[in-house]
């Protein structure tokens, strides 16, 4: 105990103040159908993080031939004025507003290095255009999603020309977002199943590039801020014990979402996805009706309240672990929750029962930005040539990441006792970074 008082008086304890990422504690997610004729500043006030739907490259339907150019990226709201007249209303009341680029029809491939400049180029003129917060990044169908090859969609290196040019574009309007407005770009992705979780199914990956999204995400998982993968309009999936399951059933999502935070060794020699944070996972449903995947608002408080660690198994499927810091629910679309959507069939009987069943799960939320304390974590010795003890008495049950100076995630782990030991012996020497949810610190390996 001497020696650790001793180790303890020689850390400094630094205390600074940041703003995070700009969100709301609590996030309601939904996608803003700009052909319709529900006005911004009219969606329901629960909704606390807008998508404007869609910055496309095609806007006929179906979207065939599959010939979209990023050249002929446009965004056509039925009511330009007044949408731009909306956006700084609903900023005003701590919502935040981005673009999602794609979509089902919308969607394009980035082949080479001009491609990426105009995807830039028109992103930016956009945001400047707009006022938006930032952007959500939503790739369909195969055609603008696949990789060339397994080989070239390696998760942790990607070779395909198409990923590395999206991945490079994306972290260009990153750099430039944050030097014009001096905060970070919010940056969300809303990738279809198939190309995440599909990664578990060999025959998925073989024969449906499943899994190619998911270097894209590894690649950006430090700028990401919520990932909200479609658990609809899917097909079945395996979940993290090797087991099938239907979109129609409550297991299929508490199972791919758990393999969403969790992480997984995907099939195909793709390499290891390493998991997201689950302050960044957002369970995306479908409110649309007449969809096989919609969920009663019932079924919806039951699987959440589950996840978080607060209710009783819905299902079959038993999660390995809780997950109370889950960010919340994302909805196509606001539209639909609003009965106000362009297709009659998908409207459901009771309007805003999505954002309901959000209240009921996590009450009413206080959109305004939370300025937060992070203190130093005690951690000795620092420098340190191999094991690093942890002071995680306060911080039991945290989920704690150890990146390197590209922000890239090379360790975690979860505080389960006082003291935690971690082996760094087989680490490259240099600086890194500890964190946990409101703590951090720098640490020196020699």
């Amino acid at each position: 105990m001497r020696l650790l008082k001793i180790k303890f008086l020689g850390l400094a304890f630094l205390i600074s103040t940041i703003s995070f990422a700009q969100l709301p504690s609590k996030v309601l997610v939904g996608y803003w159908e700009n052909w319709g004729n529900l006005r911004l500043k009219d969606v329901d006030d629960r909704y606390n993080v807008l998508c404007l739907s869609f910055l496309e490259a095609d806007k006929t339907y179906p979207a065939t031939p599959f010939d979209n150019i990023v050249s002929d990226l446009e965004f056509v709201p039925s009511n330009n004025t007044t949408l731009k007249a909306d956006i700084p209303i609903v900023q005003s009341e701590g919502k935040k507003v981005l673009i999602s680029i794609g979509g089902g029809n919308g969607s394009f491939r980035l082949n080479n290095t001009t491609d990426k400049t105009t995807f830039v180029t028109k992103v930016k003129d956009f945001i400047i255009e707009y006022g938006v917060d930032g952007i959500d990044i939503d790739l369909e169908q195969k055609t603008y999603v696949c990789a060339t090859s397994n080989s070239a969609a390696k998760i942790n290196t990607p070779t395909d020309v198409h990923i590395t040019n999206l991945i490079d574009g994306i972290k260009e309007i990153m750099v430039w977002y944050q030097n014009k407005y001096s905060k970070k770009m919010i940056l969300t992705m809303a990738p279809e199943t198939a190309y995440v979780n599909g990664g578990l199914s060999n025959w998925t990956v073989t024969n449906s590039c499943g899994g190619h999204y998911l270097a894209i995400i590894e690649q950006l998982r430090d700028e990401i801020d919520l990932l909200m993968v479609q658990l609809y309009n899917s097909g079945s999936i395996l979940d993290l014990n090797g087991t099938e399951q239907f979109e129609s059933s409550v297991d299929f999502v508490l199972s791919a979402t758990e393999a969403i935070i969790k992480g997984f060794t995907a099939k195909g020699g793709l390499g290891t996805y390493s998991g997201l944070p689950e302050e960044k996972v957002v369970v995306g449903l479908t409110t649309c009706a007449s969809d096989q995947a919609v969920r009663t608002r019932s079924e919806i408080v039951s699987i959440m309240n589950y996840l978080l660690g607060v209710g009783s198994k819905p299902g079959s499927y038993t999660l390995r672990d809780s997950y109370p810091n889950l960010k919340g629910l994302m909805t196509w679309s606001i539209n639909t929750d609003a009965r106000m959507s362009s297709m009659n069939s998908c409207n459901p009987s009771v309007s805003y029962d999505f954002a309901q069943a959000f209240e009921d799960v996590f009450g009413t939320i206080d959109n305004s930005i939370q300025t937060l304390k992070i203190e130093s974590l005690k951690v000795y010795p620092n420098p340190t040539t191999g094991i690093l003890t942890i002071n995680s008495e306060d911080l039991i049950g945290e989920n704690f990441t150890l990146t390197d100076l590209n922000g890239k995630i090379v360790f975690s782990f979860k505080a389960t006792e006082k003291l935690t030991k971690i082996d760094l012996s087989n680490y490259s020497n240099g600086f890194y970074t500890l964190k946990s949810k409101n703590n951090l610190t720098k640490v020196i390996i020699r």
